[in-house]
C-alpha cells in the first residue's frame, strides 16, 4: 500500500526514473526508493518493502532475510554509532524449553526490549545459570536480564521470582483469563517499543500438539488482526518461521553463512492458497495448496533468493543450522 507521498510521486512521471538493483534484478522507481530507504543497507535488514513496476503498474514486493536475527550483533540498546537503530525488535521468551544459549544470545542482541511471558522467566533463568555453581547465579542472570516479566504469573517459580526481583527486574501481573500470556506479552511489548518493526518469539512447537497449534493460531491473530504493521517471527528449536502476506515476497536465503539448512516448507495452515514458487528445488506456478490437499513440505533451497507469490497468507519455515 502506497503512502501519500509515494502516491503523489507515482503520478509525476518526471521524477519516476528507474534504478536497477544489481542483486535482485528488479526495477524500482527512484523517488520511492529514496523515500522508503531502499539503499545499500537493504541486504542487512530483516525486512524491506519495495515497489516494482511492471507494465506501468506498481506491485508491492516484500523482501525478507530470515537469517538476519541469527547473525552476530551487539544488542540494539547498546548501539552507539547510530542514534536511532533501524527496525527495532522486541523479544518474547515463552514458557518452552531453552537449551541453546548462543541461539538465545543472538536473538537478544538484536532486540531493544526483552520480556518473559510468565514461566518464560523460569526457562531463561535455567538457561543462564546452567553449569554455574549456585553461588554464582547472579553472574549468570546479569548477562541477559529481561526488561520485564509479565503474565498471570501462575507458572513463575517463587525462587526465580525472588532472584529477578533482587536484581531489579520489574514483574507485572495481568489476571485476565481471556488472553494468554503470549498475547499479554505482545500487548505490553508493543506499548513499550511503540516503533517496533519486528517481534521475535522464542518458543517451541514440540511437546503438546494443542499448544503448538495454539501458538501458530496466536501468531496469525496478532499479525493479521491486531498488529499488521509489525512482523512476527517464530524461533523454535529447529526452525525459523514467518507468515507471508498475500502478494510477492523475495526471501534472501544464503546457505553459505551456515545459519540455515536447505529444508523449507510453505504451509497453507490458515486456509487454501494459490502459490507460485521460484528458486526452490521444486518450483510451482499458480499451484493450489491446502491442508488435506497438496502441500509444499520438505522443499529445498536451490538459490540464494527465493520468490513466493500467494493470494492468501501462508507460513514459511526454514530449518536452522545448530551449533553456529
Amino acid at each position: 500500500m502506497l503512502c501519500d507521498r509515494c502516491r503523489r510521486a507515482s503520478k509525476t512521471s518526471s521524477i519516476i526514473s528507474r534504478v536497477k538493483s544489481s542483486k535482485s534484478q528488479r526495477d524500482y522507481p527512484r523517488a520511492l526508493v529514496a523515500h522508503h530507504g531502499v539503499n545499500a543497507t537493504l541486504r542487512r535488514l530483516p525486512c524491506v518493502t519495495t515497489m516494482a513496476i511492471e507494465d506501468g503498474v506498481y506491485d508491492t514486493v516484500v523482501e525478507l532475510r530470515p537469517t538476519y536475527f541469527l547473525e552476530r550483533k551487539r544488542r540494539a540498546s547498546e548501539q552507539r554509532t547510530s542514534p536511532a537503530p533501524i527496525g527495532k525488535a522486541a523479544l518474547i521468551i515463552l514458557n518452552s524449553p531453552l537449551t541453546d544459549i548462543e541461539y538465545f544470545r543472538r536473538l537478544h542482541a538484536h532486540s531493544s526490549f526483552c520480556i518473559c511471558a510468565d514461566g518464560g522467566a523460569n526457562r531463561l533463568h535455567d538457561l543462564l545459570t546452567s553449569g554455574l555453581p549456585n553461588s554464582r547465579w547472579q553472574e549468570g542472570l546479569k548477562t541477559a536480564l529481561p526488561e520485564l516479566i509479565h503474565g498471570d504469573l501462575d507458572s513463575l517459580d517463587d525462587g526465580v521470582r525472588k532472584r529477578y526481583e533482587q536484581l531489579g527486574v520489574k514483574i507485572t501481573h495481568d489476571p485476565d483469563q481471556y488472553s494468554t500470556d503470549f498475547g499479554k506479552a505482545v500487548k505490553v511489548a508493543l506499548k513499550r517499543v511503540s516503533d517496533a518493526k519486528d517481534v521475535l518469539v522464542l518458543g517451541s512447537l514440540g511437546g503438546r500438539v494443542d499448544q503448538g497449534i495454539g501458538l501458530l493460531h496466536e501468531l496469525y491473530r496478532e499479525q493479521k488482526q491486531k498488529h499488521p504493521e509489525v512482523r512476527f517471527w517464530l524461533f523454535s528449536e529447529a526452525s525459523v518461521s514467518v507468515m507471508l502476506q498475500p502478494g510477492t515476497t523475495l526471501l534472501h536465503m544464503p546457505l553459505s553463512g551456515g545459519l540455515i539448512k536447505r529444508n523449507v516448507g510453505i504451509l497453507p495452515i490458515y486456509g487454501p492458497a494459490q502459490i507460485t514458487l521460484k528458486g526452490f528445488e521444486w518450483d510451482v506456478e499458480n499451484w493450489s495448496t491446502e491442508m488435506g490437499g497438496s502441500v509444499s513440505t520438505s522443499n529445498h533451497i536451490a538459490a540464494d533468493q527465493l520468490t513466493v507469490t500467494t493470494d492468501k497468507e501462508v507460513l514459511f519455515t526454514v530449518e536452522r543450522a545448530t551449533n553456529r
